[in-house]
């Protein structure tokens, strides 16, 4: 694709509290985190220099103190601000991660009255639509569906049908979390018709399975395109990953990681690597290859959003590949 493209994520970002092995016991750091702003930031740095790429995030914040220092912290990472709304009178979401000894990692969450609830509600975001629509790209989640209301979840998914029908890259991560969603049913059904709406899927396959019993990586990347998207990616962790197309289905290598310590925002870097590389015009395996690279990487340090230092690429995505 040519330069001077936009990409818009759209989701939640919350406060994020983790406790970095070394610290005083219950010492707790703070930053900002959320899976669509975790891929939004590393798509923009997987850019580099070289790629003239706008990297947009979408989303709603309250004006409570922490909610105020979020499109600081965005802006600082070169990702456009200009369509975060902080919302008058309302709150930002908080979450807690815990690992156990291998790095993997759960969640506690305080996220229900959190004002990113309230994106594409009826009445407030139509100008945001018309807005999206004229992107070059589209990146969202099971998680944003499941923090939106019926309504916004609607439009959300019409807004990537029209995308998607338009020519325009919607790509979707299904990370399924039961505790947001009334029951899986529910879950199911929408998580479908968001891969359905994609022109690639980029889940991972625990997710998948967990939703549609899907036996292994193969199965689940041919359900994906037979409900509808034009490709799919299914991550496995460190394992290959599944891609597929209209070339078929063929297995991407993993990248050994140099170490692991934190497993939190693999998934999100994988897909905003992955994005970089196909808005600079490589290929699907090049995304594939450029996702492993950067999920081994950032799986070596603590938080969702690592040190710049060891995932900024100057030399843009397709670097190595």
């Amino acid at each position: 694709m040519s330069a001077g493209q936009r990409i818009a994520f759209v989701g939640e970002c919350m406060i994020e509290l983790f406790h970095r092995p070394g610290d005083e016991a219950g010492t707790l750091r703070r930053t900002v985190g959320g899976d669509t702003l975790n891929a939004a930031v590393y798509c923009r740095r997987a850019l580099g220099e070289t790629a003239g790429v706008a990297v947009h995030y979408v989303t709603r914040i309250g004006d409570d103190p922490f909610g105020a220092e979020i499109p600081a912290f965005i802006a600082a990472e070169g990702v456009e601000t200009d369509l975060v709304t902080v919302a008058p009178g309302e709150t930002t979401g908080l979450y807690a991660i815990s690992r156990d000894a291998s790095g993997e990692r759960s969640f506690a969450y305080w996220r229900s009255a959190a004002a990113a609830r309230r994106l594409f509600a009826e009445g407030l975001d139509a100008d945001l639509e018309r807005t999206l629509e004229g992107f070059d790209a589209l990146c969202f989640s099971g998680i944003t569906l499941a923090i939106l209301s019926p309504i916004g979840r609607t439009r959300l998914l019409d807004l990537a049908r029209r995308m998607k029908a338009a020519g325009r890259i919607v790509a979707f991560d299904g990370n399924y979390r039961p505790r947001l969603w009334v029951s899986k049913e529910e879950a199911k059904a929408a998580i479908a018709e968001a891969h359905a709406s994609a022109s690639l899927s980029l889940p991972g396959l625990d997710d998948e399975q967990a939703l549609f019993a899907d036996v292994d990586a193969r199965s689940a990347t041919t359900r994906l395109l037979a409900m509808g998207a034009s490709a799919a990616i299914v991550k496995s962790g460190g394992d290959p990953a599944m891609v597929s197309d209209a070339a078929g289905l063929r297995e991407i290598a993993g990248v050994p990681a140099p170490r692991i310590v934190d497993t939190t925002s693999a998934g999100d870097s994988f897909n905003g690597a992955a994005l970089a590389v196909l808005l600079t015009g490589g290929t699907l395996d090049e995304a594939a290859r450029a996702g492993h690279r950067m999920a081994s990487l950032v799986i070596g340090e603590y938080g969702a959003i690592v040190p710049r230092g060891a995932t900024v690429w100057p030399e843009g995505p397709r670097t190595g590949l």
